[in-house]
């Protein structure tokens, strides 16, 4: 991560008049100049771990600087799904939202010769989570009308029992509604989760497979298990799964795979670095920071996001990768699975 963002960033949230005030009380409780004794992603670890029942709990407006109070009507409010607890709250500036979401997307189009100018269905989460907006962007971005949309609360399905009356009537009510658009729309490029993905092919028409050029994956990961079954679905698709969250922005793999591999995503924006930390043996255990896991090893992945309204560090995700060698330099996230005491039984669900 540069050096020269980092500082830039950090003056920002750290300004005594100006700053942020959940970084400024951080930086009184440490004791030391953040400003001027942290210049490299090295040295982050003593900022220690972001406290994430902060980002649940406190006023939004007390982690973004108080220079941009005036601007706040110009930013996106972006919200989590809720997996590991309430849900966390963060805001982008338009251009951060770019550098994010659409950047990274439209770099990953290419590697993969996405197919542009489709007509889209995406079904997922709308209301406070901005993977709808993303979705929304992305179309647009490949020159497409934006898409047609199925919302998706998955709070609330995260709160059914599994193969449970309430979850299966839920899932039907939102498989329908997509099935009414693909039985009356020329629908050629989906957004959706693996699971979802997977129930509604079983729905759809073999023609209605077929003509499906382009899919795009997110909220889970797609697995090299899951992937031959929905390539044999949608033999015509191009296939592109993403891995990101509303915290931190979305990543894609770095070159296409064949069907039986794992995919190696790599970070396509400056301002984030996806840390792989060695992992905790119990929710107990304090999270190692200082230390990056080698080549071939497990890792839990810890966020930094250095963006001038809204500043993450060391923050633990829920999801561990495989720590991979890029080709073109670089480490890359392979083999992405969940921490397993990180993400309670009774909150996994199609996201």
């Amino acid at each position: 991560m540069n050096s020269s963002l980092i500082r830039e960033i950090l003056a920002i949230h750290f300004e005594p008049e100006n700053g942020t005030p959940y970084w400024l009380e951080r930086q009184e409780s440490l004791g030391f100049d953040i400003v001027n004794e942290i210049d490299n992603c090295h040295d982050l670890y003593r900022l220690g771990p972001m406290d994430i029942n902060a980002l649940r709990t406190r006023p939004l407006v007390d982690f973004i600087p108080r220079r941009f109070q005036s601007m706040l009507p110009e930013l996106l409010l972006s919200e989590t799904g809720g997996t590991t607890g309430d849900p966390c709250r963060r805001v982008f500036s338009p251009q951060e939202f770019e550098h994010a979401f659409v950047r990274p997307w439209q770099a990953a189009v290419e590697r993969f010769s996405f197919p542009c100018n489709g007509t889209w269905l995406f079904v997922g989460p709308g209301g406070p989570h901005i993977i709808d907006r993303s979705a929304r962007a992305m179309a647009r971005a490949v020159g497409s009308l934006e898409p047609f949309t199925v919302d998706c609360d998955v709070r609330w399905i995260k709160r059914q029992a599994p193969g449970s009356l309430g979850l299966n009537l839920y899932l039907d009510h939102v498989l329908g509604q997509a099935m009414n658009i693909i039985n009356h729309q020329q629908i050629d490029s989906l957004f959706t989760t693996p699971p979802l993905l997977s129930a509604l092919a079983e729905r759809m028409s073999e023609s209605q497979r077929r003509a499906i050029r382009g899919i795009h994956t997110g909220g889970l990961a797609l697995t090299a298990e899951k992937r031959p079954a929905l390539l044999a679905f949608f033999p015509n698709a191009v296939i592109l799964p993403g891995f990101g969250n509303s915290l931190f922005g979305v990543t894609f793999p770095a070159i296409p795979i064949a069907s039986d591999e794992e995919d190696v995503f790599m970070v396509g924006d400056d301002s984030l670095w996806l840390q792989l930390a060695p992992l905790p043996v119990t929710s107990e255990d304090e999270q190692e920071l200082g230390r990056q896991v080698e080549p071939g090893q497990r890792g839990r992945i810890i966020v930094h996001r250095f963006d001038s309204t809204f500043l993450i560090v060391n923050l633990p995700e829920r999801d561990t990768a495989i720590a991979t060698p890029l080709a073109q330099g670089g480490t890359g996230l392979a083999g992405i699975a969940p921490l397993q005491f990180a993400t309670p039984e009774d909150r996994q669900g199609v996201y």
